[in-house]
């Protein structure tokens, strides 16, 4: 049986100086005030923050704050999970260019909240103890200039390739100049053989993506554990937009285990028209793609 995971991007209560991005909301609802203080150097400065489940690497919640309004503002950040923890990255643009660059460029901290049990204010400190936070893309299904380290652009298939990992997790941005399904396979050994292959449609505005395994080398089935840890994706202008992130290693023995640094051959493929994960490719190639060092 084909398994669905779609991904929703759903409003974002924060204070009234932020614009806010997304979050997905995952279960009780918990409200943490993240109250800033000691940033007047920083006033009419633009802040960028996320969420992040440490449990589950997934992002909860991302928000932009156009300029810093004083020295000391807070932020509401709602629905959070009880019982849950958290991982936290702000950075404050301090080149004004609207991207990250790792410090002392830009301020960036991190910072983690264990065991959320409810709503309540947390202090953040202002202190001169920075932190290469690697800022991510964001999964929402569109592909932004300059939102991704690398990009490469397939002359057979015409699929479009975006990636930046982490340490731990890789993330992923294809476009296809299709409406039908788009793919892509890491490191096979034969052929379709031995690759972890994602697989993805939009449909209606909704994402249908699968985890699956190269069993044969012209075959590929589900895995029976899905590891993608978020995805999104959209259909526009004849074009397909599926963006994901997955864990280099997840440990499941039917994904091929990614090592930062690694230069990785992937398959390519799609669908022109046919959203049908089950129907065969209009386009296929095999590439590959070098990935970080990872930080």
């Amino acid at each position: 049986m084909v398994q669905k995971k779609t991904c929703a991007v759903v409003c974002l209560l924060a204070a009234a100086c932020a614009l806010v991005l997304g979050v997905v909301a995952m279960g009780a609802a918990v409200t943490l005030t993240f109250e800033f203080t000691d940033l007047d150097p920083h006033a009419g400065q633009t802040m960028f923050l996320r969420v992040v489940d440490a449990a589950t690497f997934a992002e909860v919640a991302r928000l932009r704050v156009p300029e810093i309004p004083a020295g000391a503002f807070q932020i509401d950040i709602s629905p959070l999970e009880t019982g849950a923890s958290y991982q936290v990255d702000y950075f404050i643009d301090g080149n004004g260019n609207g991207a990250y660059d790792a410090p002392p460029t830009d301020e960036a901290r991190r910072f983690f909240l264990s065991d959320v049990q409810a709503s309540g204010a947390i202090n953040v400190v202002h202190d001169a103890t920075l932190t290469d936070i690697d800022w991510p893309p964001f999964i929402d299904g569109v592909v932004s200039p300059g939102e991704y380290r690398h990009t490469m652009t397939d002359p057979v298939t015409g699929i479009s390739v975006f990636w930046q990992n982490g340490a731990t997790v890789l993330h992923v941005g294809l476009v296809s100049p299709g409406t039908g399904w788009v793919g892509i396979g890491f490191d096979p050994d034969v052929r379709m053989q031995g690759a972890d292959i994602l697989i993805a449609a939009v449909v209606d505005g909704v994402l249908t993506i699968q985890d699956q395994f190269g069993v044969a080398q012209t075959f590929h089935s589900p895995d029976a554990q899905q590891n993608v840890i978020q995805a999104a994706g959209t259909e526009t202008g004849g074009a397909t937009t599926v963006e994901f992130s997955l864990f280099l290693a997840s440990g499941d023995p039917s994904d091929k285990p990614l090592l930062p640094g690694q230069t990785v051959a992937v398959i390519l493929a799609m669908q022109q028209s046919d959203d049908s994960l089950t129907v065969r490719h209009t386009a296929r190639t095999t590439t590959s793609i070098t990935l970080d060092g990872g930080t």
